[in-house]
Parts: structure tokens; sequence; C-alpha cells
């Protein structure tokens, strides 16, 4: 068998350490992360292997050269314009003329590749993924298998609300080489956006087999330190080439320790290591060759680099200094603060937790360096929660929140791309929205000004505009300010670009644009009148308009005036407009003797509707409710804790699903078609009950807890979409999502009778805290 190692990683999220070498290449006790793979391949028998390079393969090729040092043969490949994944190794495809094992350059792992090989003879499948139970799966690819492994389900980089398992792509593969006859040469393909769930749409048999072992993702510098210890306490079986000392320390040949210096394990002192008097090398440090750690010295739980001179009396408490750099007297470095290579720190300099420094900077003596942007920690709740950033104005969105937003969107833009930005009526809509706009200029991103609509016409209006998508900004009642991301077809982006966006957010990247490419602005007329227009052409207007409704309607703007006044118009219905407060609605229905009464919230996402003896029916405003049962029921509304099934007809309604005015529209014309007022056409629909609850879970178990669930349903009916579906008799059902934005799990089900409901979802309730215990 042959192998593959993917060695292309440029290391976004380990930068600046990633500066000058790519990521493969980062040392792990003193030896390059690339090279703990090469000799796991060895260790199972595979002499030949095909490497993909891309950023600073000239390091990789020349440190690693032919393979002879380590009795193998390497061939290299050039992923030269970058060809992901997948369509890097087809790239090899002459080479790799049987079956193959696939590697990656960054990762630390013991797996018994052998076991894998063998499960994978024996499912005969295309395709076999390594999987590893994880705590939190959103960076990874996430696997949903059957009881005999095959892969029914494949996630890549989930948000919370899509975790339903917790075992995850390793990026380990074994695969046939008639994977090949689904890329084209020179094209670009990625395993898991592309190849995966192409073969699972064809049927194809790709299975997952759950390792057993270590494994870790060295793509954050928390992964990359934990690494280090794993190694240095025997948590991964991996070669060291120093030696054990005594237990716990590890030394290398010409280390010299100075009478009064102390070191507590587990540590490692590379070759030629200094370490002077009075110095105290505490637990979980590396220390890399050649380096010199002066007097009275304290050193806890860091990696310091090759070449390394530490200066005395400074205190270095869980920091990443890269190779040739001085550390000066007296210098205090905090918690997962990180000095890339060949800098120099001045005395008495204090680096306080979360900084890093970038390669060849000199700091000056006595300087404090703060943080400006704090590390996430793994668990933080996502920026986006289905599409859209929220926060209190001024609070948590400020004018500097937004250009960090908007310039991470600009990132994952492509160039020179035309977005449409559009806002409602309030002043700090607007201030946010030339903030937002400018910072996209300066990105070199063309912007088309929508001001003062809703948010139901502004998608309307990206649909017909041409645009790579869309931003719509508004202020709520309750002083929250929204910023709501559509693609170009006016829907909600997609979770892959949310973590695009997100990525370049938290790695705080950088665009530059030459002057001439600047970004310009153009105005662009709010489209109200053609977006009515566009929602009667999918309604039947001719029954409403025998009809002649007479309808009260409460109107909260101008603009909202004007767009409801031309539909109902249109429709020849005669309105009584209640101008003061919604609360009146109902009253004007008695003493005027309308047929019904509505009113329709700003944004043109919402409504409520009256009946003539005083019942009050809503949409549906549950965002999750709201997307499981348009895929159910097209047409629901809600009367206090009870759902009316208004139309189970097959929902060609397409971006103006959710609109508010076309709702109201079907309504009206099941009312004209049946000729029934509203309070029968409620009567005479099927009536349910959807309930929620939510429980506590933490978020390093909510993968775990997902998958326990998903197995244990496995000998039911049951769909695995963002969440996980039961499915019962009488299309009943339950529905478990893992919350985007909290440590928590919500739990709905729906039935004819509220109490089966409840019991459903106690039930789950109480699973779900079990499996927490297990």
């Amino acid at each position: 068998m042959k192998g593959v190692i993917l060695a292309g990683g440029k290391g976004m999220r380990l930068r600046p350490l990633t500066c000058n070498l790519p990521k493969p290449m980062l040392p792990l006790m003193h030896k390059p992360v690339m090279e703990y793979s090469l000799e796991l391949l060895r260790k199972h028998g595979i002499r030949e292997v095909a490497v993909t390079v891309q950023y600073m393969g000239a390091a990789i090729r020349n440190y690693f050269g032919d393979g002879s040092k380590w009795g193998m043969k390497l061939y290299y490949f050039e992923d030269t314009p970058p060809l992901g994944t997948a369509g890097s190794i087809k790239q090899a495809e002459e080479f790799l003329d049987e079956t193959f094992v696939v590697v990656s350059g960054d990762a630390l792992t013991d797996f018994h590749l052998l076991k894998g090989m063998d499960f994978h003879k024996s499912t005969g499948g295309m395709v076999t993924i390594f999987q590893k139970e994880v705590a939190n799966p959103l960076n990874f690819g996430l696997v949903v298998t059957e009881e005999e492994g095959r892969v029914m389900k494949y996630i890549e980089k989930p948000s919370w609300n899509e975790v339903v398992s917790n075992t995850v792509n390793t990026g380990i593969y074994i695969i046939e080489p008639s994977i090949f006859s689904y890329m084209k040469a020179h094209t670009f393909y990625d395993f898991s956006h592309d190849i995966f769930p192409t073969l699972l749409s064809k049927g194809e048999p790709l299975y997952g087999y759950m390792s057993e072992g270590y494994w870790l993702d060295i793509g954050t510098f928390q992964n990359y330190r934990q690494a280090h210890f794993d190694v240095l306490t025997k948590k991964v079986e991996v070669s060291m080439e120093c030696t054990e000392v005594f237990p716990g320390v590890w030394m290398g040949e010409g280390a010299r320790i100075e009478n009064g210096a102390k070191i507590q394990g587990p540590a490692l002192i590379g070759d030629c290591v200094t370490i002077k008097k009075g110095a105290v090398i505490h637990p979980y440090t590396i220390i890399g060759k050649n380096s010199f750690i002066s007097e009275d010295v304290q050193i806890s739980k860091s990696i310091i680099g090759n070449d390394v001179h530490v200066g005395q009396c400074s205190e270095v408490n869980g920091t990443v200094i890269s190779y040739g750099t001085i550390i000066e007297e007296c210098v205090t470095l905090f918690d997962k603060s990180v000095v890339a290579d060949r800098s120099v720190i001045g005395k008495n300099t204090v680096i306080k937790s979360n900084v890093k420094v970038w390669p060849d900077r000199i700091i000056e003596g006595g300087s404090v360096l703060l943080s400006s942007v704090t590390a996430q920690e793994e668990h933080d709740a996502s920026l986006f929660y289905r599409g859209e950033i929220k926060g209190r104005a001024n609070i948590h969105i400020k004018p500097e929140t937004i250009v960090k937003i908007a310039h991470a969107y600009s990132i994952a833009l492509t160039s020179k791309a035309t977005i449409l930005i559009g806002y409602d009526c309030h002043r700090y809509a607007e201030i946010v929205t030339r903030v937002f706009m400018e910072t996209l200029h300066a990105a070199g991103i063309t912007t088309r000004e929508c001001k003062h609509t809703n948010d139901a016409c502004f998608r309307y209006m990206i649909s017909k505009a041409r645009v790579q998508g869309g931003v719509f900004i508004y202020v709520q009642s309750n002083g929250e300010v929204v910023l709501r991301f559509y693609d170009s077809c006016g829907t909600i982006i997609s979770g892959r670009f949310e973590k695009e966006v997100e990525s370049a957010y938290v790695l705080d990247e950088s665009k530059y644009v030459e002057m001439e490419q600047l970004g310009t602005n153009v105005l662009c007329p709010p489209q109200h009148i053609e977006y009515v227009s566009a929602i009667l052409q999918i309604i039947r207007v001719s029954s409403i308009r025998q009809c002649a409704f007479h309808l009260c309607v409460y109107q909260s703007s101008s603009l909202q005036r004007e767009m409801l006044s031309h539909f109902f118009k249109q429709l020849h219905c005669r309105i009584t407009w209640v101008e003061t407060n919604p609360n009146d609605v109902m009253g004007m229905i008695r003493s005027s003797g309308a047929d019904a009464g509505m009113v329709l919230q700003e944004q043109g996402n919402d409504f409520e509707l009256y009946d003539v003896y005083g019942n009050v029916y809503t949409n549906i405003k549950d965002t999750v409710a709201s997307h499981i049962l348009r895929h159910v029921y097209p047409l629901t509304i809600k009367q206090r804790g009870s759902y009316i099934c208004c139309s189970e007809h097959e929902d060609r309604s397409g971006q103006f699903g959710q609109d508010a005015l076309l709702q109201v529209g079907k309504i009206m014309e099941i009312m004209a078609v049946e000729n029934a007022p509203l309070h029968t056409i409620v009567q005479n629909r099927p009536h349910f009950h959807l309930l929620w609850d939510e429980v506590l879970c933490p978020w390093k178990e909510k993968g775990r807890v997902m998958r326990m669930l998903t197995e244990e349903g496995a000998q039911q009916e049951l769909e695995v979409s963002e969440g996980i579906k039961f499915l019962y008799e009488h299309g009943e059902w339950s529905y478990i999502i893992s919350d985007a934005q909290q440590p928590k799990i919500i739990v709905y089900a729906q039935s004819a009778n509220a109490a089966k409901a409840r019991k459903k979802i106690l039930n789950i309730i109480e699973k779900i805290r079990q499996y927490q215990k297990v």
C-alpha cells in the first residue's frame, strides 16, 4: 500500500508562528510535526509516499529530501494553484495505482492504520474515514454513521445548532483509486465539501471507522501546546530523541544544568541547553536546542524554541517563544502569549495574556503590551446565528465592531464583488450602514445602497439586482441592532460562508487593495411597488377581488402604508386604517363591521390576524420551529398554544415563503375560495401542538450527547438535518437541536395532544441529563 501526506497547510490560525514556516514544519518536541506522520506510515509498512505541498513547499522538500533518511521514498506534488485536499491528490493519480492511505502533515496521531485497512477491505467501500470522538466538533467534519459504519450524513464544520454527533473526520482516509473518476484534472476538489457529498448523493459506499488511539489536529495554539504536553506525558505513542534521565524529565546531549537550578518534571531540555543557577523550570516546559536560560528565571507550562536567550529574573508563564528570540532581563510574559522567531523583547517589558508578537520585531524596554483582541475559547458562541449578527446598539454593536465585521465579510467575498446594502429608517441603522459600506469600499467592494426599506422587500431586491449578496441592517424596538446577511438569491447565507467570515473575524485577517481599486457606492431606490406586484403574481387575485373584503389594518410607518395600500388596492379590499395603537384593531373590527383585522410588523416578516370573535392568530416567530414546519406544513399559523395547518400543498412560494404579506394573501385566498370567514377556516383545519423546552448541556458534552441520542434512536425512523428528528405514529415527531449561542440543547415535540408532546419532551430531556453523567 502507498501513502499520501497532505502538507499544503498555511496554518493561518497559528500565525505568527507560521509566518516563516509552513504548518507541517512547526516544531513539536524538537522535530517537525510532519515527521511524526512519516514515522506513522513507516511503522505500518508503507515505504512509498506522495507529499502534496503548496505554502513554502521548499522548506518541506529541503528537510525531508527524497525520504532516504527514514528508509522511505518521497514523491512531491506541487499544489499550485491550490486544488483542495482531493484535487491535490488527483495530481498523483498515476502514482496511486492501488489502495492508498491519506494522512495529514499537521496532525499528531498513533492510530493503528492496519486495523483500519482490515475494516476497509471487509466493507468493500470506496473510502473509509478514520473517525474520532471530540468534545468540540465545530472545526471538523461531522460524521454520522449507521450501525455497520456506513456514512449516512456528513456535515463540514457545523454550527452548534447542526451538531448531531461528536464523531469527526480526522483527515485520515483509506481510498480506492476509483475515486479519481469523480475528479477532473487541474480542478479544485475538497474531500469534505465536494467528494464526500457527491459519493453520498450517488449512493457510493462511504464508511467511517471509529479509531482507537490518540489524535489531535494541531490547528490552534491551544492544541499546539497540548500536543507538546501529551507527548511529554506519554499520552501518545511516538518516538522521542532525548533520554529520560529521571521520571518525567527528558534531556538532550550536551545540556548543562548548573548547581542551584531546579527542574520539575514533566519537562524536556534539548541538546546543548544551558540553565543557570537559581533558574526554576516548572512542570510542562519544553526548551529547545542551544537555548540559554539565565539566573533566577522562572518558566512554567511554556514552549521555548531553539536558540532562544532568556535574560535574568524573567518570568515566562504559559508562553510560546519561537526560535532565535532574545528575551532580555526582567521580562514578564503572561499566559497564552506568543513571541515569533528572531524577535527582541527589551528588559522590564510586560507582555499580557493573548498578545502575539510577530517575527523580527524589536520591543523597546519598559513596554507594556496589552491584548487588543482576546483569544476565543474553544466553546465560544458563534458570531452568527442563522445568518444574522445582533447586539445592543453602542454596547455590543459599536462602530469599531462594525469595521471588523465588515472587513471579515469582505475577505470572504470574491474580489471586485458588488453587494446590496439596505437599512430601515432608524438613525443608528444609517450610522452602522455608513461605517459598514465605507469599510467594504476600502477593501475593494462595490456597494448598492437601498435606504429606508424593510427586510422583506430587501430580499426581493437582492434576487433582481445581480449582486453577490446583501446585508440588511435595522434596529429592533428593544434597541438591538440586527445585521442580516443574504446570498445572491436573497436567502440566508450558508453555514459554510458564516464560517469563512467568522474565521477572518477571529484571526483578524487583513486585506489590501490598490488605491485605484477602492470600491464605490451607487444609490438604488427601493422597489416597494415591484415587490408587491411580484407577490400578487402567486396569489389568486381574481378570487379575492370577488369577495371585496373589508379589513382593519394597523400601519406603523409611512413606508409600510405605501406597500400595504398598493397591495390591498390591487385585491379590491376596503381598508379601515388603525392609526394609533395595534391594540385598537379588535375594537375597530366591531365598530366598523370588518371581516378581519391585521397588524403587519415593520420588517415584513411577522403578522397578527384577528377574526370577528376576537381570536388572534400569528405567524410562527420561532425561527427553528418555522424552519421545521415549513417543510411539513407550508402555511401554518398559531393561536395561543395551538398550531393550525392552513395548507398542506407543496410550497411554491420560493423566496417569499417567510414574507408576512404573502402569508396574509394566501389566507385571504383560502377564505375567498372556500367562501368562509377566518374563524370557520381555522375551525375546519387540523390543529396540533408544538411544545419546546431546553436543557443545560456543557459545550464539550454537546456532540457526544447528540451522538448517543442518534445511536439510541437507530431502531426507529429518524432524520438528521441541522438537528435530529424522531418520527412516530400518526405523523407525530420530536426534534432535538443544539443551541448555537448557549450551552444548552433545545427539544421540540409535535402532537395532536399537548400532554403527549410534553411527555415526549420530558423523556428526551431526562435522557440528555443521563448521557451527561456517562
